[in-house]
C-alpha cells in the first residue's frame, strides 16, 4: 500500500492545521506541515521514505460540511494518493454551543458520508481518525452524549466503506489522566504530549 514514493494527504480542522503556512503548497516543507502531529508523522515517514510526499490540509475552525469547500484542499487534482487521513467533527460539537444553536448530528453524519464517498475514489487507503475531547476549559458535560453519537456514527460509516478507523477517545483519556494540560490544554487542542501520542498512534496503526 505504501512505498518510498507514497503520497500522504492529511485533512482536518485545527487539530491537524497547527498553524501551517497555507501560502506554501509544496509537500514536505516544514512550514506547510504545521507544528503538530502531522509534522511528527512526516518527520518519521520521510526519514524512512525520502521520496514520499506529505501534505497537511488542515483548516482551523472547519466543520465537516465545510472541509471540501476549502481552497486548495486537494494538492493533486487527479487523485492517486496512497493514504488520505481525515480527522474532523469536533467543531460540529463545539460551535453550536458557542453560537447558541441546536446541534445537528444527523446532518453532520450525512456530511461525513458525503465526505467519505468523495475521498474514497482518490486514494488507495482512507483513514478516519476519531474526533476526541477530554475534560478541559472548553468542554462541558453537555458535550459527551453529542460527541459519543458523532463518534459512533463516524465509526459505522468507516466500517461501511472499508476505511481504516483509528479510535482515539478512550486511550487519549487514559494517557492524559495525570498530565491533561500537556495532552490537550483546553480539552480539545492537543498539547505537546497529545501531538506526540497522535503521531505515534497513526504510525503504529499504519505500520504495525
Amino acid at each position: 500500500m505504501v512505498n518510498n514514493r507514497s503520497r500522504l494527504l492529511f485533512l482536518g480542522d485545527s487539530v491537524t492545521d497547527c498553524n501551517r503556512d497555507r501560502s506554501i503548497r509544496q509537500p514536505n516543507r516544514p512550514e506547510a506541515l504545521g507544528t503538530g502531529w502531522v509534522h511528527r508523522v512526516a518527520t518519521e515517514w520521510l526519514a524512512q521514505n525520502p521520496e514520499a510526499r506529505v501534505w497537511n490540509r488542515g483548516y482551523s475552525g472547519c466543520e465537516i460540511g465545510e472541509l471540501l469547500d476549502q481552497e486548495g484542499w486537494q494538492p493533486v487534482k487527479q487523485g492517486g494518493y496512497d493514504v488520505i487521513t481525515v480527522m474532523i467533527g469536533i467543531n460540529d460539537v463545539w460551535h453550536p454551543f458557542e453560537e447558541n444553536q441546536p446541534h445537528q448530528i444527523e446532518t453532520n453524519l450525512a456530511d461525513v458520508q458525503a465526505l467519505v464517498e468523495r475521498l474514497k475514489p482518490l486514494t488507495r487507503q482512507l483513514i478516519m481518525v476519531e474526533p476526541f475531547a477530554i475534560p478541559g476549559s472548553a468542554v462541558t458535560e453537555a458535550w459527551w452524549p453529542l460527541l459519543a453519537e458523532l463518534q459512533a456514527g463516524q465509526r459505522s460509516i468507516a466500517q461501511k466503506h472499508d476505511a481504516l478507523w483509528i479510535p482515539v477517545q478512550a486511550e487519549f483519556e487514559t494517557g492524559s489522566a495525570t498530565q491533561p494540560d500537556l495532552w490537550a490544554y483546553d480539552g480539545v487542542h492537543p498539547g505537546v504530549l497529545g501531538h506526540r501520542w497522535l503521531a505515534q498512534r497513526w504510525l503504529d496503526t499504519l505500520l504495525g
